[in-house]
């Protein structure tokens, strides 16, 4: 416990990350969430701000997620059913047997190139339904190297659940 990452809690003022980048929390104008290149804008009540910053991210982590999941499932000639976000601790993605994806929406927070991992991951186990050598191999065909991000993951992806957007 004396190890783990303090929590923040998001409001005006505080620090979130978004691909990997710290960016501050800061009172905006209008009536949509803007990212700046050091700051998220959040206009509207100082109250609903951690909500709103949580569904700026959930947008972005869709977005992005949908992209790559098409790219690599593209790649690999195979179709998914269908993508859902979660808020999941013990997992950062998963494949069913039937090829729905489920991707932890806090992927956005972390670098680019990890959430990238992740969607060639899972689109991966469309093929192999398992980790073997040859599931690797599949990760490795779609997405290229992959040593680096899932290392990433492993040593920082617990940082990414000490954002609070709620009580």
């Amino acid at each position: 416990l004396a190890g783990r990452a303090e929590t923040v809690r998001i409001g005006i003022g505080a620090d979130v990350l978004f691909e990997g980048r710290p960016m501050r929390v800061v009172q905006g104008e209008g009536r949509q969430v803007r990212l700046m290149p050091t700051e998220i804008m959040v206009p509207g009540d100082p109250d609903n701000a951690a909500a709103r910053v949580q569904g700026f991210l959930k947008e972005r982590a869709r977005a992005r997620l949908v992209a790559a999941s098409d790219r690599y499932a593209a790649r690999l000639g195979r179709e998914y059913s269908r993508l859902t976000l979660r808020d999941t601790r013990s997992r950062w993605g998963s494949c069913s047997s039937r090829g729905a994806l489920m991707f932890s929406w806090r992927l956005v927070m972390a670098p680019a190139c990890v959430l990238e991992y992740v969607a060639g991951h899972e689109v991966a186990h469309l093929a192999q339904m398992n980790h073997s050598p040859r599931f690797w191999q599949v990760v490795e065909d779609i997405h290229g190297p992959y040593e680096a991000p899932r290392r990433w993951l492993r040593e920082n992806g617990e940082t990414l659940h000490r954002y609070r957007f709620a009580d």
